[in-house]
């Protein structure tokens, strides 16, 4: 049975060791090609990098990381399990709970849109089935 819960990353040692190990078991990355030491990942947790950050638990286990940054991008990292309804309840929490921040020419646009790593076929595949539109694709130059 599924029972999807939200929990804001506040952030307290637990989330942090949670996020952690989130993290480690990520097969898909935007912002990073290794797993950073756990030291590094305490300051960046701790440097409030988003404008809002949640645990997302099933049965009060973790299951995975949705965040919302100050450019009105979301990041969604979840386990497979129920990953449609999930992701569907991700993109439902954020929209019944938060507005975009008004829009900034070149910097921020005026909607919520989702990073997706291009090898992330089941969350591509899962936003296609929400009939969600692709706006862009990015390269890195490195």
């Amino acid at each position: 049975m599924i029972n999807i819960e939200f929990s804001r990353i506040i952030p307290t040692e637990t989330q942090t060791g949670i996020t952690y190990d989130l993290l480690a078991q990520r097969s898909h990355g935007i912002s990073h090609g290794f797993t950073p030491v756990f030291e590094d990942h305490v300051k960046f947790v701790n440097s409030n990098p988003y404008r809002a950050w949640y645990l997302v638990m099933n049965n009060r286990e973790a299951i995975g990381t949705f965040y919302i940054s100050k450019e009105n991008t979301i990041g969604i990292n979840v386990n497979e399990i129920n990953y449609a309804q999930t992701v569907a309840a991700i993109i439902n929490y954020v929209k019944n709970n938060y507005s975009p921040l008004p829009e900034i020419k070149s910097v921020r646009a005026s909607i919520f849109t989702i990073n997706v790593p291009p090898k992330n076929l089941l969350l591509i595949k899962t936003l296609e089935k929400l009939d969600k539109e692709i706006l862009q694709v990015s390269y890195s130059l490195e």
